[in-house]
């Protein structure tokens, strides 16, 4: 803890000593949504924490359970909740019938098919889009190399790992454009999204030239400016 203390002092933080404890890795514990730990065969596991597991159902329960919406709606509000769950917890162990949302994709299914405007092959098109494939690999978290510090003042390092967070379109975009914005010409860093901004406007253009890698900012001032 001293060392700890230490290295923080240096940029000017102090450790919270009301919420911070000392936690064997092979007890577990929970940091950032995860639950960390080592197994008695010295193998490393992480997995979604129980608290966190929770809050995303509830969130999805709500969606699924509101009256005002239909299911296309549902559908239209679930699929980025449910990717961005997903895609936050892909380096996590996903197994099972839990973390796989089984459950919550039959019960979504219920749910959808008792409109009557709906047939089957229309509410499983709809649960589909609702609850988009994420792959996940466990434990596949790119490594940092060597000494490296994220106050070492290295940009083009760090733009370049961070910009590893994508993929698809916007990973093949962030590698043709050297992993700079295409509006301010900056790196990308980990403080701000990287944004898809189409050129002509259309958001229903999805061709590889029509479409450029910006900040958020970037991407607001754009369309403010419009």
């Amino acid at each position: 803890m001293t060392q700890i203390s230490s290295f923080l002092d240096k940029l000017g933080l102090t450790i919270n000593q009301e919420k911070t404890r000392l936690a064997s890795a092979t007890s577990g514990f929970d940091f950032l949504g995860w639950h960390f730990r080592v197994q008695a065969n010295g193998k490393f596991k992480c997995v979604p924490s129980v608290d966190n597991y929770k809050a995303f159902r509830q969130k999805v329960k709500t969606i699924v359970n509101c009256s005002s919406y239909g299911a296309k709606i549902k559908a239209a509000k679930l699929a980025p909740l449910i990717r961005g769950w997903k895609n936050y917890h892909r380096f996590c162990k996903m197994e099972g019938s839990r973390f796989s949302l089984w459950g919550m994709r039959l019960r979504t299914w219920k749910v959808f098919n008792k409109e009557k405007k709906l047939n089957r092959h229309q509410v499983n098109d709809l649960i589909t889009q609702a609850f988009p494939n994420v792959s996940y690999s466990e434990n596949k978290h790119i490594n940092v190399a060597g000494e490296r510090s994220p106050y070492d003042g290295d940009i083009i390092y760090w733009s370049e790992r961070n910009s590893k967070l994508y993929d698809g379109i916007t990973a093949k975009l962030l590698r043709k454009q050297r992993h700079s914005c295409g509006y301010c010409g900056a790196k990308f860093l980990l403080d701000e999204r990287v944004n898809l901004h189409h050129l002509d406007g259309n958001h229903h253009n999805w061709k590889h030239k029509n479409l450029i890698v910006v900040h958020e900012s970037c991407h607001d001032y754009i369309h403010m400016s419009k």
